[in-house]
């Protein structure tokens, strides 16, 4: 089950928020109404996707997205807010937003963006008008089948984490990343951790 932190200064919309994900099967494991809440929330919590209003009384989103993202980089921010213009939708995925929506979307929209998120992929929503100025490297396609846990796993591999590391950066197991790292060698046809970092490199960049 994916887990969410939800950031929003509004108690309304937070707890609507809340409602919709935890609606469809998602588990909404934090919420925060600032920017120093959302940091000390989500670095406890780890979630998977954290959902990140821009207008935060305490602090700049976008900042909280660089230092969320720079601290914990497996997870996934998506950016939820009202703030529609090339300037912040740039910033926001200069700092490491994976997402971002209008507060206008609809529910079956922001279902899909946090969806979409999570393995990975940049979504701009329908509000967001992309400009000729915004680049969105599209994410590469992969030819592995790997899980989004597995894709985590390679992009620590490759970062030169050792299992003991990445065990600790996803709070999971040392066996679990043992058994990923095993699978992972098997969908790459690596021999070993090395081979399997140079094929990552080759085949999503980086």
């Amino acid at each position: 089950m994916t887990r969410l932190v939800i950031v929003d200064d509004h108690p309304v919309f937070r707890h609507g928020l809340v409602a919709l994900f935890e609606s469809n099967g998602f588990e909404v494991v934090g919420q925060a109404a600032g920017a120093a809440e959302a940091v000390a929330v989500v670095s406890r919590e780890r979630p998977d996707v954290v959902l990140l209003d821009l207008g935060l009384p305490d602090g700049r989103g976008a900042d909280v997205a660089a230092r969320l993202t720079g601290m914990l980089p497996e997870v996934r921010v998506v950016v939820v807010t009202m703030y529609d213009d090339d300037g912040s939708v740039r910033e926001a995925l200069a700092a490491g937003a994976t997402g971002y929506v209008v507060k206008d979307a609809s529910p079956a929209q922001l279902v899909a963006a946090v969806r979409a998120a999570e393995q990975g992929a940049v979504v701009l929503g329908s509000g967001v008008a992309p400009t000729a100025g915004l680049r969105v490297r599209a994410p590469a396609a992969d030819p592995f089948g790997l899980t989004p846990r597995e894709r985590d796993v390679l992009d620590l591999l490759v970062r030169g984490l050792s299992n003991p590391q990445i065990a600790e950066r996803l709070a999971v197991s040392g066996k679990t990343v043992s058994n990923n790292v095993s699978a992972l060698l098997a969908k790459l046809g690596a021999a070993d951790r090395a081979a399997a970092a140079r094929i990552a490199r080759e085949t999503f960049g980086g």
